[in-house]
């Protein structure tokens, strides 16, 4: 279940993450991430994507799934929003040249950063980081790890020092 409520002009969801793992939340990340890039490629909707990738012989427990899929809504609404922070902090960088997985990974962790907020933003900051070492090339976990750095220390940092 979603909550929501408004903090410094921000709408800001609560997901249900009923006890999960680390392991278990980074499974469900992953999740999100082949979901919004079978999204990305072909237009796949978030129940077709996950009925045809999670593995029927061992499927994660519900709860993952339900994370994972949370996550993946949550980026389908932010994504406009979210690219704009990508675009001011990748300096020197043409927003079109960076790398599909890349801009999906930066993706969900400034999502999960900026609305998930039972997660930590330096959490989320290595996840992505993880996660791109996983997915990704060997030099984007350090150009991740810098967007989401900028963004940490221009929008969270505040955010919190005024609490």
């Amino acid at each position: 279940m979603l909550k929501s409520f408004d903090l410094s002009n921000k709408k800001h969801l609560i997901l249900e993450m009923a006890d999960l793992t680390p392991k278990q939340k980074r499974q469900a990340r992953i999740i999100a991430l082949q979901v919004i890039y079978a999204h990305e490629l072909n237009g796949s909707s978030l129940e077709d994507t996950c009925e045809f990738m999670l593995d029927k012989g061992n499927p994660p427990i519900k709860n993952v799934i339900k994370y994972g899929k949370q996550l993946s809504n949550l980026i389908f609404q932010h994504a406009i929003e979210v690219d704009e922070f990508i675009k001011n902090r990748s300096k020197n960088w043409d927003f079109d040249r960076i790398t599909l997985i890349d801009k999906l990974i930066l993706r969900m962790a400034l999502v999960e950063m900026i609305y998930v907020d039972e997660v930590p933003p330096k959490v989320s900051i290595a996840e992505g980081v993880e996660i791109a070492k996983q997915f990704s090339t060997e030099d984007s976990s350090s150009f991740i790890n810098g967007i989401l750095d900028a963004v940490y220390n221009e929008m969270i940092k505040k955010k919190e020092n005024k609490v």
